[in-house]
């Protein structure tokens, strides 16, 4: 994922369901950083191992409480099976993201549909998993341009977007 991150100096990222702040912990001093989640507790978390100056907010992906084009990059890791109206979490993803931003998700995929019935029964929170290709369609369909996919664990899928002037919806 971080080596999306080195084209612009200082980016603005906003990492949706941040948990514990992780990921925002590896990024801490070079980039304006932003995490939200729904779990109070976690933010609570993340907090105490990152710097006063990340932004730590509670909010739903569904609403995000931030202007049109924020935000340089928009992601989300292990978290998008969970949201419930997953096309408006990244309608809400695009739309805070700035023309020629990118939109990264890294979620789970198990390789058959099968297996990601089980999971979505047995995994608490769980709404969906997406294939590669359903995930695809989704970005498509908010329009996203130039995706690209990679296998970056055993179990899961990066899907990289890009938020250009084409790809914005007419008013």
């Amino acid at each position: 994922i971080f080596v999306f991150f080195s084209v612009l100096p200082d980016p603005k990222i906003l990492d949706i369901s941040c948990g514990t702040g992780e990921l925002l912990k590896r990024w801490s001093g070079k980039a304006d950083l932003t995490g939200i989640d729904m779990a109070e507790k976690m933010l609570v978390e993340a907090r105490k191992k990152l710097p006063q100056k990340v932004k730590l907010i509670r909010a739903d992906v569904h609403k995000l409480p931030f202007r049109k084009e924020s935000f340089d990059y928009v992601l989300s890791t292990e978290a998008f099976h969970h949201y419930y109206k997953q096309k408006q979490a990244l309608e809400e993803m695009s739309r805070v993201t700035k023309r020629d931003g990118k939109i990264i998700i890294v979620d789970i995929n198990f390789f058959f549909r099968f297996i990601h019935f089980l999971f979505e029964k047995i995994e608490p929170g769980c709404v969906r998993v997406n294939s590669r290709e359903e995930m695809k369609t989704l970005f498509t369909q908010v329009g996203l341009t130039n995706i690209v996919q990679k296998r970056i664990f055993l179990f899961a899928v990066m899907t990289i977007g890009i938020k250009n002037a084409t790809s914005l919806k007419a008013p």
